[in-house]
């Protein structure tokens, strides 16, 4: 099955994307702003459900290279992907991976050793290892009924058909 999902960029990167239809990076990143794409879920190509809120994250992207911000739509393959939403969410999720490779006292161990942003990225790749290992091709996160996060570990078999649905300039 598959569903029309969004992802802000900015533009000169959305104009890559539609013409090779492939995303040249995944959702790591740091943001003038100060904020950043953390990727709790591990490394893969990060979409919503919500082109609202595809155009807030395209607006950080652009301000990374003051260009334009731009929201792409494509589709995605559903079939594959684990399901979180408010009864098994991304706390359980990382519980189950940790558990899967680390005794209590390795985790212990680890935790005392990482700062909290390099523990947030160690356990998203903990994440992606484990669910890779089941099977699962990444992630479907329901939020609420009007959001919806994805999670591609293998974009370029689950995405397609990727278009350009708006353009617009970053507030100052």
């Amino acid at each position: 099955m598959k569903q029309i999902v969004y992802r802000g960029v900015e533009y000169k990167e959305a104009l890559r994307v539609v013409a090779a239809q492939r995303y040249e990076r995944e959702e790591r990143r740091r943001f003038v702003n100060g904020a950043s794409a953390k990727a709790v879920f591990g490394s893969g190509v990060y979409l919503v459900s919500n082109p609202k809120i595809a155009a807030q994250y395209a607006i950080c992207h652009a301000e990374t290279t003051w260009d334009q911000a731009a929201v792409l739509a494509q589709e995605l393959e559903l079939d594959g992907l684990a399901a979180l939403d408010e009864r098994y969410g991304e706390n359980e999720l990382r519980a189950d991976a940790l558990r899967w490779r680390h005794t209590p006292e390795q985790l212990t161990r680890l935790s005392a050793a990482k700062r909290h942003e390099e523990w947030l990225e160690w356990t998203g790749d903990e994440i992606r290892a484990y669910l890779l290992d089941r099977g699962f091709a990444g992630i479907r996160y329901r939020i609420s009924r009007e959001l919806t996060y994805f999670v591609c570990y293998k974009p370029h078999e689950q995405i397609g058909r990727i278009s350009l649905l708006t353009v617009f300039d970053i507030p100052e």
